[in-house]
Formats: C-alpha cells, sequence, structure tokens
C-alpha cells in the first residue's frame, strides 16, 4: 500500500511539550492507513529530554516522522518590541505565536504545508485538508465565528482593516498554507510591514498579522475543524448571532475534526471534552508541570459511581441500625 505523505508543523516553547503529546499522539492515533506525516516541530528551547518524551510518543506508531528545528531566537526583538496591546502576552502567547506565520523561511522543499496548535485533540482524521484548493489563494483556514457576536473580537483593528475583515477574519487553529504562492508574491514582506508597523495592535498575533497581510486571499474550510468546547454554552443563549448557521455551528461540536481548546485549557480547569484530553495524558503517563493547575477532573460516570457510594453506605448503615432495633424488640 503507497502512502500519502502529508507535512505538517507546530510551534510551540518548553512549557507546551505535555500538551504537544497529546495532540500528536491524538493526530496519529486518527490517521487513516495510508497517510504519513511528516512532523516538524519549531522552536528555540525544547529540551532534548522532552524532544525525547515527544519522540517516544509519535513512536507508537508507524504513521509519522518528528523532526526538530531550532529557529534560533528568530523573532525575538520583534516579539520584545511589536504592538501586541498587552493583551496577556506573557501568559496567554509566546514569541512561538508569531514563528507559524514565517514558514517559508524554515521549509524549502515544500509547496504546501499544514499548521496546527497544539492546545487541540485531533478527533478524526484530517488529511482531507491536504486536498483543498488552494490555487491562487494563500492560506485556508477557518472563519472566526464570534465576529458578529462580540464587539470586541476585532475592535482593535484600524478602520481600514475592520471593513475589510470584519466578515472574513480567520482564527489561528489549523491553517494550509500555499508556500508556492506566498513566495512568488513576497508574502513574507507584506508580514513584516503588518510586524513592524507600531500603529497597528495586533491583539491576536498570529492571527492579525496573516489576516491583515493575506488580504482576504483565503479559502475557508468548516468550522470542525476549530470545534470550541464553549461553543455548547454559547449556542443556548438567545442573543448569540453567527457568520455560521445554527446547524454548522451544532455540527462543530457534535461532529468535531479537531476539538481546540482555545479558551480554557484541561490542565488549568474542567471544560467540555477535557476528559478526552486527560485520557491521553493518563495513557500516555505524561509529567503535569509548571502550567498545570487542575487537578484531573471527576466525569460524569464518576461523579455518579461516587454518589452511588455514598447513598449504599448510607442504605447499609440504615438497614443494619433498623434490623439492630428489630432484634433488641424481639428479644
Amino acid at each position: 500500500m503507497s502512502l500519502k505523505t502529508i507535512p505538517i508543523f507546530f510551534t510551540f516553547n518548553n512549557d507546551y511539550v505535555v500538551p504537544a503529546a497529546v495532540a500528536f499522539y491524538s493526530l496519529l492515533n486518527k490517521a487513516k492507513e495510508d497517510i504519513f506525516y511528516e512532523m516538524y516541530v519549531l522552536h528555540s528551547d525544547i529540551t532534548s529530554e522532552n524532544q525525547s518524551l515527544l519522540q517516544g510518543v509519535v513512536g507508537h506508531f508507524q504513521k509519522g516522522n518528528l523532526t526538530f528545528i531550532d529557529t534560533q531566537n528568530f523573532l525575538e526583538d520583534e516579539w520584545e518590541s511589536g504592538n501586541f496591546d498587552g493583551h496577556n502576552k506573557r501568559t496567554q502567547f509566546c514569541r512561538e505565536t508569531i514563528l507559524k506565520c514565517f514558514p517559508m523561511r524554515f521549509f524549502p522543499q515544500y509547496d504546501k504545508i499544514i499548521y496546527s496548535d497544539v492546545d487541540v485533540v485531533f478527533a478524526d482524521d484530517i488529511s482531507e485538508l491536504w486536498d483543498v484548493d488552494i490555487e491562487g489563494k494563500y492560506i485556508a483556514a477557518v472563519k472566526n465565528p464570534f465576529m458578529k457576536y462580540s464587539e470586541k473580537e476585532l475592535s482593535h483593528l484600524k478602520p481600514e482593516h475592520y471593513e475589510k475583515l470584519k466578515d472574513s477574519y480567520f482564527g489561528g487553529g489549523i491553517w494550509v498554507l500555499n508556500l508556492r504562492q506566498i513566495r512568488s508574491d513576497d508574502l513574507e514582506k507584506r508580514m513584516w510591514a503588518v510586524l513592524k508597523n507600531e500603529t497597528i495592535i495586533k491583539r491576536w498575533p498570529d492571527q492579525d498579522i496573516m489576516n491583515i497581510a493575506c488580504d482576504n486571499k483565503v479559502v475557508f474550510i468548516p468550522l470542525n475543524y476549530i470545534a470550541y468546547p464553549y461553543m455548547y454554552d454559547l449556542l443556548q443563549r438567545p442573543d448569540f448571532i453567527s457568520h455560521y448557521t445554527t446547524d454548522e455551528l451544532w455540527d462543530s461540536i457534535v461532529n468535531p475534526k479537531i476539538i481546540h481548546y482555545a479558551n480554557i485549557k484541561p490542565w488549568k480547569a474542567e471544560v467540555r471534552y477535557g476528559d478526552i484530553w486527560w485520557d491521553i495524558f493518563n495513557y500516555l503517563k505524561l509529567p503535569k508541570t509548571s502550567i498545570f493547575e487542575q487537578q484531573e477532573p471527576i466525569n460524569k460516570f464518576k461523579k455518579k459511581y461516587k454518589r452511588y457510594k455514598k447513598l449504599s453506605m448510607f442504605l447499609g448503615l440504615t438497614i443494619i441500625v433498623l434490623l439492630g432495633l428489630l432484634i433488641w424488640r424481639i428479644k
């Protein structure tokens, strides 16, 4: 059987090795038999020990190969000096957030490549993304579903950028990048201009750079590829509106391709679909690191079982007491 090789890259720092391990396992576990992922990690600080840990996860399968590329602190100065609106810059984002905008620098051998965040669980095979037609476009991505609902989502953009992007702004969780078109049009020059322009606030660093630079040369892929766990709660609100239909929104959480913990992380707090992440974490026997603020949540079955045990103990003690009284009366 011939294998289809698909290149995919990730960007994260040493703190996110454990979430990356969960993501890598789920990607390969769901991969079709004829798919092989050529996996790359762009980084500057992942230790050799943690690289070995991730190699071990990928080594569970015969469906992928993992290569680490040290970017030698590329973009470090730009990250420190850039206008990112102070939006949790030190806690929510890191330099690797914008590193993913520059794959053309590191992958000259490819005309096309997939990017994915690692705060995800792959719930299904994603190889169909490779066949998305992006001819003449720079990127395939998922349209942001919150633009119509939340005024703050794009409120930081300049008026001219807002008018262009208010109905087409895309998220950053999963991209298919047309590197050939990006090189042909020298998109990197535009990206640098956005990155260094102090008058452009980049509240969502990677997304703002790519959306402004790509200037709507984008192909949209289904919301199922960034299934937000908290979408279920938003759909209970009568005032929630979106560019997506109600059916599309529901389908994204009922039939997710990728579960994206974009806001609440399962290692920080309880979140819908968090038990899937914890199941993989426990199966791989991964360590709890400094990013963990949440002990493993008790799932609904466990909660019901604990209540059942307490009730059984209570009823058992009650029966024993009643029997004791009955015997005492008989005597």
